[in-house]
């Protein structure tokens, strides 16, 4: 029987086929070594560059969406605080009566709203509508008296030059304008109100909704934190109408006791441009000084004084004991919150800047501080 003694005699070109070659571990072939080849790591700054520009551009993408869609952003806000009214309303309701359901306590909310609204229309729209004619026929003629006073010295010569050259002469476009941004008010209002309706009656479907987007052991918790920003903005607006009210009694009281003519309605301006932040009790005093100048320049000082003293009263007795029992907003956040609203929104961002604080500071206490830092405390809520 041939046998295979080296790696030559296995490819022998006439190897036995019974035989089987013993395989030597000296004739295992052994692969030849490769020259180095340095193998280049990647240090993936192209794959980062990718990213920051990736969440640049979809940061991007959202602050334009959020932009263009501005005017839909504030009227949905204002859909919510309306069906939270109506909410803190068909509560009270309920725990006046308990047999009441809340979907019929928030209906009944609704009717107690209206009414009052008319009824106050009824009872006061007369005399209001009769006071705001007079004030309007009476404010060109104080405008034209400190026209007049400001002829009287040069400086005031000069600013009226450029109060005139500022000022936009009325044309038909700006007519226009106006009558289309009353209606755009009147249907925003409409909507407001009828949306503001069908979320009160039924908030549970949307914020069912919301908590969907979210994954199912987190949803429990997002219904947790709807629920504890619309507890907060209901505390707020609790709050803000008393101040409101507040501002408008004091306001009535002042002037009347001035003899200051037209005081109702210098009242009611007041009461409604108190929700406005900042600006708002600058307006509301605007009307009342051009009136007081007709009664001479003591009564300007004593109107002015009147404001400030209600300001005053506001903001160091009436906002100190409401809060106690509401919501607590920082005066320098708002003060930055309204300026940044104003910014982006004009004057209606300014309106919501507020109840949007209030909406902030409530997501940061219950995803940041709670959620994140496992912060429980008392001081955290």
């Amino acid at each position: 029987m041939p046998t295979f003694t080296s790696l030559k005699d296995w490819f022998s070109p006439n190897p036995d086929p019974n035989q089987i070659p013993p395989i030597r571990p000296d004739a295992v072939p052994v692969p030849a070594e490769e020259p180095f080849r340095p193998v280049r790591q990647s240090n993936g700054f192209t794959s980062r560059v990718l990213i920051v520009v990736g969440i640049v551009t979809f940061v991007g993408l959202l602050l334009f969406f959020l932009w263009a869609s501005r005017s839909i952003l504030l009227l949905g806000f204002g859909v919510v605080l309306m069906a939270v009214l109506l909410r803190a309303v068909g509560k009270l309701i309920c725990k006046i009566s308990s047999r009441i359901p809340m979907k019929a306590a928030v209906g009944l909310a609704t009717v107690l709203l209206l009414g009052a609204l008319v009824g106050f229309g009824m009872l006061a729209a007369p005399r209001i509508s009769e006071q705001m004619s007079t004030l309007t026929s009476e404010i060109p003629a104080s405008i034209q008296k400190i026209k007049s006073q400001l002829n009287a010295t040069q400086w005031g010569q000069v600013v009226l030059k450029q109060l005139e050259e500022d000022m936009p002469s009325p044309s038909l476009s700006r007519v226009t304008g106006i009558v289309g941004g009353t209606l755009g008010v009147i249907t925003n209002a409409v909507v407001i109100f009828v949306a503001g309706l069908f979320l009160a009656l039924d908030p549970g479907l949307y914020v069912n909704g919301l908590a969907r987007l979210f994954p199912v052991s987190r949803r429990q918790r997002a219904r947790e934190v709807v629920a504890s920003v619309a507890d907060r903005l209901e505390s707020w607006l609790l709050g803000q109408f008393i101040a409101m009210f507040a501002v408008g009694v004091l306001t009535w009281v002042g002037l009347a006791a001035l003899g200051m003519p037209l005081a109702m309605v210098l009242a009611v301006i007041a009461f409604v441009f108190d929700f406005v932040p900042f600006i708002g009790p600058l307006i509301a005093a605007v009307p009342a000084v051009l009136l007081a100048v007709l009664q001479g320049p003591q009564m300007v000082l004593y109107v002015a004084l009147v404001y400030l003293a209600v300001q005053q009263v506001e903001s160091y007795l009436v906002a100190p004991l409401v809060q106690q029992h509401t919501v607590s907003v920082p005066p320098t956040l708002l003060l930055l919150t309204a300026l940044l609203g104003g910014v982006l929104f004009g004057l209606p961002g300014t309106i919501i800047a507020m109840p949007a604080l209030v909406v902030l500071i409530t997501l940061i206490k219950e995803l940041y501080v709670k959620d994140t830092l496992g912060d429980h405390t008392e001081e955290a809520k």
